[in-house]
């Protein structure tokens, strides 16, 4: 239940220190009269810390209510850094740690080094201690874990292999194909509102966890090649149908598999892909599906030859490879 006990005034404080010193110097008669006389819900530990701190009440300013300086000081102050510490050595573990795991371990530590039992690590305290030391809620992110050791091999291998057939290939013939997920809404529920709102309410058109899955491919001049857009459900007859430009197919769970693929390869590229086109080549991640048995024997069928992005350097070499060396700072995402 909160308390009731008002804070004082600096003032009000003044005039019990007077009292004080009228009253022969002691601190704790003067909280039975004010209680009495006045009505004060004061204590006497109020009252003997306001004594304490008298030459500071007298020289502050009447109407402040605290003296500068008198916050409430982190009360896990002395060991806090261990907490710290086990933070940052349960991340470098990959170990999750959670708001409720810091409110633990901050008991637990407030137990055995400062013999406080009571400690109660409330919700405030564990926002305080992560501002202090600058930790926030974060999501995981999908990027392969490598260590630098390993990322820098894999780059310096791929792009020796890279470097030494980069000039045999045809950039009208080389193309580069990437797959991403498209949502019909945005399936985010935060937006920006007044701070106290009550209701906080978005349109929805009720689809928004359906989504269909867009192969995109651009050849190394920049051109964009038609997608194809996969969408959720039953294969039918398994027609690619082809409307204003793009491709569109049915397959379950709207997954591109390598019969797929390569019927869209088939489909869509035979001038790039034809067998008399020197210099051609594919450059893609290092999905299942791009590295299936079936995908490299169309490829050896076709003459085609396969750059697959190692894995974990798909933010790093295809990036800077596609900025530089073959779109020149257009864009190659259809988002």
């Amino acid at each position: 239940m909160p308390s009731s006990r008002m804070p004082k005034l600096m003032a009000e404080k003044k005039e019990v220190v007077q009292w004080i010193e009228k009253n022969g110097g002691v601190s704790t008669p003067a909280a039975v009269y004010f209680k009495n006389e006045r009505g004060w819900k004061i204590s006497e530990a109020q009252v003997r810390y306001w004594w304490k701190q008298r030459t500071a009440i007298k020289a502050a300013r009447a109407l402040r209510s605290r003296l500068s300086g008198a916050s409430a000081k982190p009360r896990l102050s002395e060991i806090e850094d261990i907490l710290f510490d086990q933070v940052l050595f349960r991340r470098s573990a990959k170990a999750k740690v959670s708001r409720d795991w810091i409110r633990d371990a901050g008991q637990r530590l407030a137990a055995s080094e400062l013999g406080d039992a009571d400690f109660v690590a409330s919700a405030c305290w564990v926002n305080g201690f992560m501002r202090r030391y600058g930790l926030s809620l974060r999501r995981t992110t999908n990027l392969t874990v490598l260590t630098d050791d390993v990322l820098t091999d894999r780059a310096v291998s791929f792009l020796s292999y890279l470097t030494s057939r980069i000039d045999g290939l045809s950039d009208d013939h080389t193309i580069l194909v990437d797959e991403t997920a498209v949502y019909l809404e945005d399936p985010r529920r935060q937006t920006v509102d007044q701070v106290g709102a009550r209701h906080v309410v978005l349109k929805s058109t009720g689809f928004a966890s359906m989504r269909v899955t867009a192969v995109l491919a651009v050849t190394a001049t920049g051109r964009k090649l038609p997608p194809l857009v996969v969408w959720n459900g039953a294969k039918q007859d398994g027609k690619i149908e082809c409307y204003c430009n793009v491709y569109v197919v049915n397959q379950p769970k709207a997954w591109v598999d390598s019969a797929l693929r390569t019927r869209w390869l088939d489909l869509v590229f035979p001038p790039i892909f034809d067998t008399c086109t020197q210099g051609k080549a594919l450059v893609w991640d290092s999905m299942r599906t791009h590295i299936s048995k079936m995908l490299k024997a169309w490829c050896a069928a076709k003459g085609v030859q396969m750059f697959v992005i190692p894995g974990g350097l798909t933010p790093y070499v295809q990036a800077e490879y596609l900025d530089l060396q073959v779109v020149q700072g257009q864009t190659v995402a259809h988002h």
